[in-house]
């Protein structure tokens, strides 16, 4: 594969348990854990709805393709993965009844894992087709991770049933890397580049093979908690809206500031300012369109005090979100909620 620019800025979301679960196969393929440590500084390790800005995760790949120098990190990677990669996004997919159940689950809470992956699935006379559009500017960036999520569905129903299943193609719609990367390709799955789009196929008759570890229960209640997820997560593809959501996940009694906010969107102060004002918005804006919803909903509740509230919004006192709050609407907290 040739060399391209440092990938674009992207504008999604992307869970902390996907980050912490690419970096945990990049060690299981020999990369040293400590080179990674600052990738992961600062995160609230015990939320499983923590999310990083997409920029985070290309610095990710950017490092692991500068430490591995290899063009296809992405796909040995893969083939060391497991459900458990994926977070709460890999516990559904065990627990439903088919193959094909699976893979519409997956399509429906991809954007849990990240916002700037999209997959399609779908079904023919012949096949059953999973398709994976990927929201990333053309660079070997790119190029690793649409191996990494190829493959990776590739063996998802070999990882569900236990059975060996190989998938009839694998297109990528990426350019051929070079001959021994794609011998090495080859030599696991049929993979072809250069094409419209990036797609796995499997026989249709895949798509009815039973799960063992199938529950009806439990895949109910995990679709339960994973569509509230994605309801709180709201939709993609707005840069400002992917900054809401990590400052959101930020507010744990603490206020978010531009420094610890750059640091989570995995971007420099000077390049989230930039970026802000390019949105025609700025930090402080997007802060208290924030600070406003969540104030709005926990007083909604009518369980918190006006003191407890401030102190989950990050206030040193109770004055100075009722000082806010009066700026946002005209009127203090206790007018509207009683």
């Amino acid at each position: 594969m040739a060399k391209h620019a440092r990938s674009a800025p992207a504008g999604f979301t992307v869970s902390a348990d996907l980050v912490r679960g690419i970096i945990d196969c990049a060690v299981t393929c020999g990369l040293p854990r400590a080179r990674f440590a600052d990738l992961l500084k600062g995160e609230r390790r015990r939320s499983s709805s923590a999310r990083y800005g997409g920029e985070h995760i290309v610095r990710v790949w950017e490092r692991l393709l500068r430490l591995s120098g290899d063009p296809i990190i992405g796909f040995r990677m893969a083939l060391v993965a497991g459900l458990k990669t994926f977070g709460v996004l890999g516990q559904i997919a065990p627990r439903c009844p088919t193959v094909f159940e699976a893979c519409k689950q997956t399509e429906r809470f991809s954007a849990l894992a990240s916002q700037g992956a999209h997959i399609t699935v779908t079904t023919d006379a012949t096949s059953l087709n999973v398709s994976v559009a990927v929201d990333l500017a053309n660079s070997p960036v790119r190029w690793n991770v649409v191996l990494w999520g190829l493959t990776n569905l590739a063996l998802m129903p070999k990882r569900l049933t236990g059975v060996d299943i190989r998938p009839q193609v694998i297109a990528c719609g990426i350019p051929s890397p070079n001959a021994v990367a794609i011998r090495t390709l080859k030599q696991h799955f049929p993979f072809t580049f250069d094409a419209s789009h990036n797609r796995v196929a499997f026989d249709r008759r895949v798509g009815d093979l039973a799960i063992p570890s199938a529950d009806s229960d439990l895949q109910a209640l995990l679709a339960e908690v994973m569509a509230r997820h994605l309801e709180d997560l709201g939709p993609a593809g707005s840069f400002e809206q992917g900054l809401m959501t990590i400052v959101r996940e930020m507010m744990n009694g603490t206020m978010p500031t531009l420094s610890s906010l750059s640091a989570r969107a995995g971007m420099s102060r000077r390049t989230l300012q930039r970026r802000l004002h390019a949105a025609n918005t700025s930090f402080q804006q997007l802060l208290q369109r924030v600070l406003r919803e969540e104030a709005e909903g926990l007083l909604a509740r009518g369980t918190l005090t006006q003191g407890e509230i401030a102190f989950l919004l990050g206030y040193s006192e109770v004055s100075a979100f009722s000082r806010a709050y009066r700026g946002w609407t005209g009127h203090p907290p206790g007018a509207a909620y009683g």
